[in-house]
């Protein structure tokens, strides 16, 4: 009796994994790489570095996952697609969608991972037309490309930034120095030609110095 239970319970699983197996519709995935770094500081942390990338992060990864998956990067991507209207004929009876619940919508269609011992990331979208799981994960890596250009200008245009108001620092000591040296020439009335009056004399070299007293 045990083995005739134990029989059809796994028939009875089997039958209806494959029945809803051939029930679901057909799903496609396509994934997209990316290259992912920390942000170089070498324009952003002034003079006197020598530090070319910012101190390891063991978090960067997941922040970065995080920072995709965020409504900024995703509201693009909707945008881009119109995935409001196009999902909203094929999920919602043609009544647009609103864009909180598109961006649901496409969070649990996404797959993130890292490619092990790279620094890549691949970005995977789940969909039931091939074409539209390209465009999707394309999209996506363009947008969060797109994102970390706009962040490394901005780092670097702080960077300049910071560099004028440094260039600016070291103008007004120099500025103040030459203050200084015009006042003490004026105080101790000396002029430019006594200034470089002391300066030590170029010699002669000895052969010159022979020829000068034979003729």
């Amino acid at each position: 009796i045990r083995k005739a239970i134990i029989i059809t319970v796994f028939l009875i699983t089997a039958i209806v994994a494959t029945a809803v197996t051939f029930l679901l519709p057909e799903s496609y995935a396509s994934t997209a790489r990316i290259r992912i770094e920390p942000d170089s500081i070498a324009d952003i942390a002034g003079v006197g570095s020598h530090s070319t990338y910012a101190p390891y992060d063991p978090y960067f990864i997941q922040t970065e996952f995080e920072v995709i998956q965020s409504e900024s990067i995703l509201r693009q991507v909707v945008e881009q697609l119109d995935l409001n209207t196009v999902w909203g004929k094929k999920y919602a009876g043609g009544e647009r969608l609103k864009t909180s619940e598109t961006i649901m919508l496409l969070k649990g269609r996404m797959d993130l991972r890292p490619v092990r011992n790279t620094s890549l990331i691949a970005i995977s979208v789940y969909s039931e037309d091939p074409n539209e799981a390209a465009k999707l994960a394309n999209s996506i890596a363009q947008v969060y490309s797109d994102h970390r250009l706009r962040k490394g200008k901005q780092l670097m245009n702080g960077g300049i930034e910071a560099l004028k108001v440094q260039f600016e620092e070291q103008e007004q000591k120099v500025r103040e120095k030459q203050k200084e040296v015009d006042r003490l020439r004026e105080e101790l009335n000396i002029s430019d030609a006594d200034a470089n009056g002391n300066s030590p004399a170029p010699q002669l070299e000895q052969e010159v110095v022979r020829q000068l007293q034979a003729q």
